[in-house]
């Protein structure tokens, strides 16, 4: 019988970089966004928090505390990893326009790939100063576990939920940038790659949205392409946990996102920064092992209105441990940012 850990991970790119450019989506704004709220450029229309951060050095020295702590997360994951022993990773990532940039654009999709070549030093073919100094040429090679992809998609098509596999994966880079960055992060001092990873993309904007550094365009809910639901993804992560448990390997099930996001609200609400207080409120839920009332309670409305798209991810790892009984984290950190345009969870479940 299978055992489950349970993990979150920060998935922000920059956490690997140079730590100067942590605050780069904002910094992006202020030199070509905002063409409707010219107003938000100005620095003293901002909460004080959010100026306090970008102080005189426009959030280089927030931004590069907020990377250190987040350092630290990731060896706390890596300990829960290395005390497991994983046989594989299941990581659960955010992806929109990437894998599916044309107009195939399925709701979330698993790769059965044997294996797979990425360049994780080489952020978008534009950002290539790491911190490790590693080359942003280098091609590292991911395992992946076909096995484990078929088991969960059979019993995914025996419960009425038919999985989009993707054998080979039609991303220019291997995979998404997201979950590129939840591979490093979860071997962030080592850089081994040595477990396998089994990545299962889902695409939370869709509705025909279009995202960039200011934002989504306007959400039309009378669309017929909806991402998932909170239902749906926390039916999801409950039906892979039980494909799960009758097998054989011991396996660590990662949420690689982070929770609400400044670009991921519509332009017109002129989100400049996450929205810290949804955010504290649900962590604070999570933290108690109460994330089973997420599928009642979390709407696209609230989504759209917290800037939390991407809180589908974690809702999936929701279902998983919640399937599994895992209760309370036994860790949770959460750590807010004003001017690195996301709010960062860390999160480990003890292994069930």
């Amino acid at each position: 019988m299978a055992e489950i850990l349970g993990l979150t991970v920060s998935d922000f790119p920059f956490l690997r970089m140079k730590p100067a450019n942590m605050p780069w989506v904002l910094w992006g704004n202020l030199a070509w966004g905002w063409r409707d709220q010219p107003q938000l450029r100005d620095p003293a229309n901002w909460p004080a928090p959010m100026r306090a951060e970008w102080g005189s050095d426009q959030g280089h020295a927030a931004g590069a505390g907020h990377q250190l702590r987040q350092h630290d997360q990731f060896r706390t994951l890596r300990r829960a990893l290395d005390d497991f022993r994983p046989d594989l990773v299941l990581m659960l990532y955010r992806d929109v326009h990437e894998t599916f940039a044309g107009a195939e654009r399925p709701q979330w999709w698993l790769h059965t790939h044997q294996a797979i070549g990425v360049q994780p030093w080489n952020l978008w073919t534009f950002f290539r100063d790491n911190r490790f100094e590693e080359d942003p040429d280098r091609v590292v090679t991911l395992a992946g576990h076909p096995q484990a992809a078929a088991t969960i998609a059979k019993h995914l098509v025996g419960v009425g939920i038919a999985p989009r596999l993707v054998p080979d994966s039609p991303h220019p880079a291997g995979l998404g940038h997201n979950c590129i960055a939840g591979a490093v992060h979860l071997d962030f001092d080592r850089r081994e790659f040595g477990t396998p990873i089994l990545p299962l993309g889902i695409d939370p904007f869709r509705f025909g949205r279009v995202r960039d550094e200011e934002g989504l365009s306007p959400l039309d809910l009378s669309r017929d392409d909806p991402p998932l639901t909170p239902q749906q993804a926390f039916d999801l992560g409950v039906e892979i946990a039980r494909a799960l448990r009758p097998a054989p390997w011991r396996v660590a099930i990662v949420a690689a996102a982070d929770w609400s996001h400044a670009n991921d609200a519509g332009k017109a609400q002129q989100r400049i920064h996450p929205d810290i207080d949804a955010d504290s409120a649900l962590f604070g839920q999570w933290q108690r092992g109460e994330y089973g009332a997420w599928p009642r309670q979390l709407t696209f409305e609230h989504f759209e209105a917290h800037a939390q798209w991407e809180l589908l991810i974690p809702t999936v790892l929701a279902g998983a441990m919640s399937e599994v009984g895992a209760g309370a984290p036994c860790h949770a950190d959460f750590q807010p940012t004003w001017v690195c345009n996301d709010d960062f969870v860390t999160t480990v479940f003890e292994p069930r």
